[in-house]
C-alpha cells in the first residue's frame, strides 16, 4: 500500500504531456500561507512596515487581521464579522492601501482572516442577523480585491462554544433547518463573490471537519443527521452560489497531527476529494471536483514544544526539524496549491516598530527558512546548495564524491579495472562489453575521475543512506558521450520502488568544460539508500568521464 501511495503521489506531481506530445505548463505552484498568534496581534500597517523581513522568508502570503473603529469605543473586524451589524466600505478605504502595501512585495496570496463562530449564536430563521453577517462577508471580499489579497482566510471553530452549526433546541427538524443552513451558506457565498468573482476561501476546514462521517461509514449524511451536524449543509450552499472564477480550499486543520511516515496527508487529500462527495449534493459534484481543492494546516510549534506536551513531535532522521520537513513536504505533495502554517508560542520575524520581543521560528529551528524555502520551491535547491558551498557547511552524503583514490597511483592515465573506494560498476551482458577505472590525469577538482570507455550500456554505482519521505539533492559532472545520471533506491539492500527511478539530465559545458547534472529529488516510502547510477551508452571508440558526485540533504541549517 505505501509503494502505491508514493507512486500515486509521483503520477500527481508529474508534468502532464497532451496527445500531440508537447508538454503542458507543469504542476500546480504550492503555495505556502503564514498564520499565526504574530499576525493575530499585528495589525495590516504592522505588516506593511515590515514588508521587507516577510520578503526574506519562504512564504506566498501572510494572514491579515483587519479590525477599525468606525467611532471612538465602537470596534469591527475580523473577530466579530458574524455578529456585527452590517459593515461601512467607507470604513475601510484606509486599510485597502495598507492591505495593497502588504503586497508590495513576496506576498502575492495574502487572505484576510474571518472568524465564523460568533459570540451569540445567530438563529437560522434571523433573516435580519444573517444579511448582516452576508453582507460583511462582501464588504471583507471587496476589501481583499482593493487590496490585492487572494481572498478569506476562514476560522469556523466554535472557541465561543455557541454550537452554531449544530441543531440546537427550538429549531426545526432537522431536515428543515440544514436545507435553511444551506440558503445561509449561498447566501454568504453570493454576498463574497458579487464584491470578488475569483476570491478563494480558504477555510481551516469544509468537509475535512468531521471525516469520521465518510472514512469506513456506508451512510455520511445520515451520520451527520444523527450528529445534528448542519457544517455539511452549510458548505453545500456555499458550493451553491460558487461562481466559475472563485474556488474553496479545504485547509483541513486536522493536519497538524498528521504523519508523513503513516501516510496521512495523502490518504487525507483522496478522502477530502473522493469519499467526502458522499456529502456533496449531487448537482454540486462536478463543482466539488474542480472548484474545491485540497489543502492542509500545519502547527510548528509541534516541532519546538516539550516533551511533555500533548503536541509534540520528535526528532526523525537525527532532529525534529527533520520531522518537520518530511511533513511539510508530505503535506505540500498531497495539497492541490494551498498548505497553511500556524504558530504560537515563536514569530514569524522580528516585529519592528511592535513591542514584541519573541523569538522567531529560526531562532528556536536553525535551518528553517532555508528548509522551507526549497521544499517550497525545489527550484530554489541550487542556490541554498551554493550557499553552503561557500559557508563551508555543505554535507555530501556520498563516501568519496571526489572520486579520487586512496592512494596516489604509480603512474596517471587510465588506470583500467581500479574503482575508487565505495564506487561499483555494472554493464549488460548482451550488449558491448567496455572497460571501467579510474582516470589519474583528469578531473574537475583534483586528478581524479571515473572513466568508461567502450561501454554500450553501463554505470558507476554509489550509495547514500537517506531518510524516507526526504528530499535530497543529487549533483555530479561528466564530460564525454552518452552519460546520464538516474536514481534508484534501497530498503535494506535490495531494490525498492523500482517505478520511482528518476532521470537528471546533465546541461550544457561550464566554462571548466564539463557538464553539470543537479536535481532534486524525494525518497519514496521505504526507502532507506539512494543508489546513485552514473550510466553510459557508448559506441566501441568513446569514453566517458564522471566526477564530483554528491546527494545533499536539503532539511537544516
Amino acid at each position: 500500500m505505501n509503494a502505491w501511495l508514493a507512486t500515486l503521489a509521483a503520477a500527481l506531481c508529474a508534468s502532464p504531456v497532451w496527445a500531440d506530445g508537447t508538454a503542458s505548463a507543469g504542476p500546480v505552484q504550492k503555495r505556502l500561507i503564514a498564520h499565526s498568534w504574530d499576525l493575530l496581534a499585528a495589525r495590516p500597517a504592522d505588516v506593511a512596515r515590515n514588508v521587507e523581513a516577510w520578503a526574506d522568508l519562504p512564504v506566498d502570503g501572510v494572514s491579515l487581521a483587519v479590525a477599525v473603529e468606525p467611532e471612538k469605543g465602537r470596534r469591527v473586524g475580523y473577530s466579530t464579522v458574524m455578529g456585527d451589524a452590517p459593515w461601512e466600505r467607507a470604513w475601510f478605504a484606509r486599510e485597502a492601501e495598507v492591505l495593497r502595501q502588504c503586497a508590495s512585495r513576496s506576498l502575492t496570496h495574502n487572505f484576510l482572516t474571518a472568524f465564523w463562530a460568533p459570540r451569540k449564536r445567530l438563529a437560522w430563521g434571523d433573516d435580519a442577523a444573517w444579511e448582516a453577517f452576508a453582507h460583511n462577508m462582501g464588504v471583507l471580499a471587496w476589501l481583499a480585491k482593493e487590496g490585492r489579497a487572494r481572498g478569506v482566510l476562514v476560522d469556523p471553530e466554535d472557541y465561543p462554544e455557541t454550537r452554531q452549526y449544530f441543531r440546537a433546541e427550538g429549531d426545526p427538524p432537522f431536515a428543515d433547518v440544514a436545507a435553511r443552513a444551506r440558503e445561509r451558506g449561498a447566501q454568504v457565498m453570493r454576498a463574497m463573490a458579487e464584491a470578488y468573482p475569483e476570491v478563494d476561501v480558504l477555510s481551516f476546514w469544509l468537509l475535512s471537519l468531521h471525516p469520521s462521517y465518510y472514512n469506513g461509514c456506508d451512510a455520511p449524511a445520515a451520520m451527520a443527521a444523527d450528529a445534528g451536524d448542519l457544517w455539511p449543509s452549510f458548505v453545500n450552499g456555499l458550493l451553491d452560489a460558487l461562481p466559475p472564477g472563485a474556488r474553496l480550499i479545504d485547509g483541513n486543520e486536522h493536519g497538524y497531527r498528521y504523519e508523513a511516515a503513516s501516510q496521512d496527508f495523502y490518504l487525507a487529500a483522496w478522502s477530502m476529494q473522493n469519499r467526502a462527495l458522499a456529502l456533496v449534493a449531487p448537482e454540486n459534484r462536478s463543482k466539488y471536483r474542480t472548484q474545491a481543492l485540497a489543502g492542509f494546516g500545519l502547527y510548528v510549534d509541534m516541532y519546538t514544544n516539550p516533551a511533555g506536551s500533548p503536541w509534540y513531535f520528535g526528532e526523525a532522521g537525527g532532529s525534529r526539524l527533520n520531522h518537520l520537513a518530511l511533513n511539510v513536504a508530505q503535506a505540500l505533495d498531497a495539497a492541490d496549491e494551498y498548505v497553511w502554517v500556524y504558530g504560537e508560542k515563536r514569530d514569524w520575524i522580528r516585529w519592528a516598530g511592535t513591542s514584541r520581543t519573541n523569538a522567531t521560528w529560526e531562532a528556536s529551528l536553525p535551518g528553517f527558512a532555508d528548509t522551507l524555502r526549497v521544499l517550497r520551491r525545489p527550484s530554489e535547491a541550487r542556490g541554498l546548495i551554493e550557499r553552503r558551498r561557500q559557508a563551508g557547511t555543505l554535507t555530501n552524503l556520498l563516501d568519496n564524491g571526489a572520486c579520487a583514490l586512496a592512494s596516489a597511483p604509480r603512474e596517471a592515465g587510465f588506470l583500467e579495472g581500479l574503482l575508487p573506494p565505495a564506487w561499483g560498476c555494472w554493464q549488460h551482458e548482451k550488449r558491448a562489453q567496455g572497460r571501467f577505472g579510474t582516470d589519474a590525469s583528469k578531473g574537475l577538482s583534483d586528478a581524479f575521475s571515473l572513466r568508461a570507455e567502450g561501454v554500450g550500456d553501463g554505470c558507476f554505482i554509489a550509495k547514500a543512506p537517506v531518510l524516507a519521505g526526504g528530499r535530497y539533492a543529487v549533483e555530479a559532472y561528466t564530460q564525454g558521450a552518452a552519460p546520464h545520471l538516474r536514481v534508484r533506491w534501497n530498503r535494506e539492500g535490495r531494490w525498492h520502488a523500482e517505478a520511482l527511478d528518476v532521470l537528471v539530465r546533465f546541461g550544457e559545458p561550464e566554462p571548466s568544460g564539463w557538464r553539470r547534472a543537479f536535481g532534486v529529488v524525494s525518497v519514496p516510502a521505504g526507502a532507506d539508500t539512494l543508489v546513485m547510477l552514473l550510466g553510459m551508452q557508448q559506441k566501441e571508440t568513446e569514453a566517458t568521464w564522471f566526477d564530483c558526485a554528491a546527494v545533499y540533504p536539503l532539511a537544516g541549517p
